[in-house]
């Protein structure tokens, strides 16, 4: 059975995507907080939560938001059966970086548990999971670029093997001011509608480039 992509987001620097529409351009180019709440008001998003989040769980909080709006049946699957697998390229380092800032001086030493806690890129999964009580496969892979032959490889493997229903899969970076995500949800295709997207490379590649 072909798994398909559902819905999914790009968010590129002052935009967002969504199934290949451009919903949001933010003319005024705001710095990447200001823009990341103009979203998440948009989205009429509720999930106080989020403003303690480090920006790294912040843009793939917002893309997993984004892709499960409008598909409510996904809160119906067993929650052991829904997963999250994402990549990205700098890790935690960000955040890293911050806490290490608060650390390296002994005469200075003011080290942050709030800071702490998101010094881990499975921190941002795990973000996803609580929101929505996901339990399946999760697992954050480092790469230099989003490598969707492996992603398509692996997402295509869980969802054949039985060990998820369904996935959100894709990148999601963050560092000093640079950010991307791409963010898919698949699942199995049980209606074999004609406008499904399977989730294959070349058919990946096309979405994103």
């Amino acid at each position: 059975m072909e798994n398909v992509i559902s819905k999914y987001c790009i968010i590129k620097p002052h935009q967002i995507i969504v199934d290949g529409k451009t919903e949001i351009v933010d003319s005024e180019k705001n710095e990447f907080g200001a823009f990341m709440k103009s979203v998440y008001k948009h989205y009429e998003i509720s999930y106080p939560k989020y403003f303690k989040m480090d920006n790294l769980c912040k843009v793939a909080f917002i893309a997993s938001e984004i892709v499960l709006q409008a598909n409510e049946h996904i809160k119906e699957i067993d929650p052991d059966k829904v997963g999250v697998i994402l990549q990205n390229s700098h890790s935690s380092i960000d955040t890293d970086l911050k806490y290490n800032d608060t650390i390296k001086d002994k005469s200075n030493y003011f080290p942050s548990p709030a800071v702490f806690v998101y010094t881990l890129p499975n921190v941002m999964i795990g973000e996803i999971c609580i929101r929505n009580k996901f339990q399946g496969e999760n697992t954050c892979f480092i790469a230099k670029e989003f490598d969707v032959e492996f992603m398509s490889h692996h997402v295509n493997e869980l969802l054949n093997s039985g060990k998820l229903d369904a996935c959100i899969a894709g990148w999601a970076d963050y560092i000093d001011g640079e950010y991307s995500a791409m963010l898919f949800l698949v699942e199995k295709n049980k209606e074999n509608k004609k406008d499904n997207i399977s989730f294959k490379p070349e058919f990946i590649n096309q979405l994103i480039k």
